[in-house]
């Protein structure tokens, strides 16, 4: 089969990867001057680096699986961390059990309770089906606490979902917490590792990557399928569209019943902007600090060398800042220069120290569509994966109750690869 897949993300490619080694003609179009979606990168120092954070976990298999085929295995290494939380001006750890029965801002009986709940979320079987029913802060308050969720839980899913985070599912929550790991992996060279590996594999098996090439429309037809590229029509047998899901249904141009056209236009998703800084100086020794503070403008700092040794960035340390914001927001359209006076704050709580001459340099990446707003009862919402009997889907919508993450990408490309060749 001739079979068209617009995205060149790791869902996107991983799928042509499949497609592929099973003898089918795939076209990939990509709008970006470049692959990797949400795993794109830039250059510090000899080296490079995701724009926006990114590490695996041992539970990755999908991926890890992947990265083995793709001869790269020994370049996956995996590091212990240092997590820690940011309330009330001082850092306190957070990586272990231990750390969580001395987290003094909870009373000892909270901590307690937390560290029932989140055993009962990481170890017992539970109805995940009756999860997706019940908020994460109801959940949270009856069996961690109301205090608890107050001062860790409370500014986490406001920093993830902002407005949103009432409704968020304790389905969610289960899964985000189940599919963690105290290590951490990372490639070394980064992300830019695994896409060069994977579309040099491509390119074996003569898949046709186009780069600033972005579809305007797709056609369905009993017999075959239109795009339209560069003001041109071109056909296929089958399409896989990559993109979150209102943005799948503008550029379906016929067929799709109202109440699926209803329903791919539902999906929200919530953008980020992400700083990252190459610095003189490191900040402090954590990896991973959540900031649990009240109106503080990122959610989270990854001081990435302080996993990765920082001679690998020419001795450089590089610290991410980032928050999740609705696409609306106005820090999508201010400058970069005041995104960085507005984050930087955040630093100087960390290290009073901190000088704006440690800077070396600056980067911010924003991304409108980077988070999908889950609600209550989100399985029944998630996207079918077969729109039409030769139009297919696979994006972040679809990825509940998971977070989205290169894992979920992969396994969501071995799904629907598999529905392509069957339907």
């Amino acid at each position: 089969m001739k079979i068209a897949i617009i995205g060149a993300g790791i869902t996107g490619l991983s799928t042509a990867h499949l497609l592929s080694k099973e003898g089918h003609s795939v076209t990939v179009y990509e709008a970006s001057p470049v692959t990797g979606g949400l795993g794109t990168f830039v250059r510090v120092q000899n080296s490079s680096i995701e724009r926006f954070y990114h590490h695996f976990f041992r539970s990755d298999t999908h991926v890890i699986n992947l990265i083995k085929q793709l001869g790269i295995g020994s370049k996956l290494k995996f590091y212990p961390s240092k997590t820690s939380i940011l309330y009330e001006g001082a850092t306190y750890p957070f990586s272990s059990p231990l750390d969580l029965l001395t987290f003094k801002p909870l009373p000892f009986i909270d901590r307690l309770r937390l560290g029932v709940a989140l055993a009962i979320l990481k170890y017992l079987p539970v109805n995940i089906k009756k999860l997706d029913s019940v908020s994460a802060k109801s959940w949270l308050m009856t069996y961690a606490g109301a205090e608890a969720y107050k001062v860790i839980w409370k500014p986490l899913l406001v920093g993830k979902f902002a407005k949103f985070s009432e409704d968020v599912p304790a389905a969610w929550l289960r899964e985000r917490i189940r599919d963690r790991s105290f290590d951490l992996g990372y490639l070394d060279g980064g992300s830019e590792t695994l896409f060069n590996a994977l579309v040099a594999e491509l390119k074996k098996y003569k898949v046709s990557i186009n780069l600033n090439t972005p579809v305007t429309s797709v056609e369905s037809y009993k017999d075959r399928v239109d795009l339209e590229v560069g003001g041109k029509k071109v056909s296929f047998d089958k399409c896989l569209i990559t993109a979150v899901s209102p943005i799948a249904r503008k550029l379906l141009k016929n067929k799709l019943t109202p109440k699926l056209d209803k329903l791919l236009n539902s999906q929200d998703q919530l953008g980020a902007v992400c700083l990252l800084l190459e610095l003189s100086q490191p900040i402090q020794n954590q990896y991973w600090i959540n900031v649990c503070e009240d109106n503080e403008p990122v959610l989270v700092m990854v001081e990435h060398t302080n996993l990765i040794d920082k001679k690998n960035y020419g001795n450089r340390s590089l610290v991410y800042l980032a928050n999740y914001l609705h696409r609306d927001s106005d820090r999508f359209r201010e400058s970069d220069e005041i995104v960085v006076r507005t984050y930087l704050s955040i630093l100087r709580k960390l290290n009073p120290k901190f000088k704006n001459s440690w800077i070396k340099k600056s980067t911010v990446s924003r991304v409108p569509r980077a988070q999908t707003i889950f609600g209550l009862n989100s399985f029944a919402d998630r996207p079918p994966n077969q729109l039409l009997h030769n139009v297919f889907l696979a994006n972040i919508d679809q990825m509940y109750p998971h977070d989205r993450n290169f894992n979920l990408g992969v396994e969501l490309s071995k799904k629907v690869s598999n529905i392509m060749t069957n339907s």
